[in-house]
């Protein structure tokens, strides 16, 4: 069976992703192989979240989803030349903010397409969909419905979107240093409908001061990577958690971006960063490119993101 047939046959009950699929594979024909890959290890519920998250991002994607799509292929491009530095310098290829603000922050192209690329992945590479799976589920079973929650560099206001209407949060606020970036939260929220149960606020993680607002949420999702000092942000946030709630955090490992300075290789990094920020893990949970076992992608050194929810100690 073509691996275009193997996937028809796969999604005729999902239609949302079937329609994500064919608009990926109308721009890039070969990417059939891996989405066949990627769509074959998911559990029936996994592919139903699946389906559930790319409705939404099929939204988002509005008319210009010919455009999201090439961008998604040039985003892999991009990422493959990542991947061949890091295999030949085992290291990602910029360690500070001013290295990483010069070539890919301040081009704003770049970064139209960058978000583009990354919108698609949330739901066609394994890793992202298996995170977003856990944080709908785990988190599912300790929030309280009615809670404030806040994201940190919230992007395309996913997670925040999802926590609104799944997990029963009664109000959001999107923290971010950019007023740019924070327009495209406001305006991807506003898309789906949720622009007015979010608030957004300029401000800077490291910046934070004992006594400001709390949330019984805190989300700071593929953002600690793109940090100099992580474990101080950790540190300065800790604060905002109010009693009873709990931080969630999405990071990869041995994932080389164009925007990543902190590498790191093995889960128990993750667990060491998060508790030298004052925290407590209560659960950690690694999704593997294409679903492969942890110690098989760990010895690779293939990506891998780490999903932990975590209390203040």
């Amino acid at each position: 069976m073509t691996a275009s047939a193997f996937i028809d046959e796969l999604l005729a009950s999902r239609p949302d992703l079937a329609r994500l699929t064919a608009m990926v594979t109308a721009a890039w024909p070969e990417h059939a192989d891996y989405l066949r890959k990627s769509f074959a290890v998911r559990t029936p519920a996994l592919l139903d979240t699946s389906d559930a998250v790319a409705r939404v991002v099929l939204q988002l994607t509005g008319d210009h989803a010919p455009k999201v799509a090439e961008d998604y292929r040039w985003l892999c491009d991009v990422i493959r030349e990542e991947e061949f530095n890091f295999a030949r310098t085992d290291a990602y290829r910029f360690s500070t903010f001013a290295e990483t603000n010069a070539h890919v922050y301040s081009d704003d192209v770049f970064m139209e397409r960058y978000m583009h690329g990354l919108l698609l992945s949330h739901v066609l590479w394994y890793m992202h969909i298996s995170s977003l799976q856990f944080f709908l589920g785990r988190l599912g079973s300790r929030v309280q419905p009615g809670g404030r929650l806040m994201e940190v560099g919230s992007g395309h206001g996913l997670l925040i979107y999802l926590a609104l209407t799944r997990l029963g949060m009664s109000e959001a606020v999107a923290w971010d240093i950019s007023a740019v970036s924070l327009e495209q939260t406001r305006a991807a929220l506003g898309q789906l409908g949720m622009g007015e149960r979010a608030r957004y606020a300029i401000q800077d993680m490291h910046k934070i001061e004992a006594g400001t607002e709390q949330f019984d949420l805190i989300i700071l999702s593929h953002l600690l990577e793109h940090l100099e000092q992580p474990v101080d942000a950790l540190q300065k946030i800790r604060h905002a958690v109010s009693k009873g709630g709990f931080l969630f955090v999405n990071i990869p490992l041995n994932a080389p971006m164009p925007d990543h300075l902190q590498l790191l290789r093995d889960p128990s990094e993750v667990v060491a960063m998060i508790e030298a920020g004052g925290f407590r893990v209560l659960e950690i949970a690694s999704h593997t490119t294409q679903g492969v076992p942890l110690p098989r992608a760990l010895k690779r050194k293939t990506a891998v993101t780490c999903s932990v929810i975590a209390e203040p100690t």
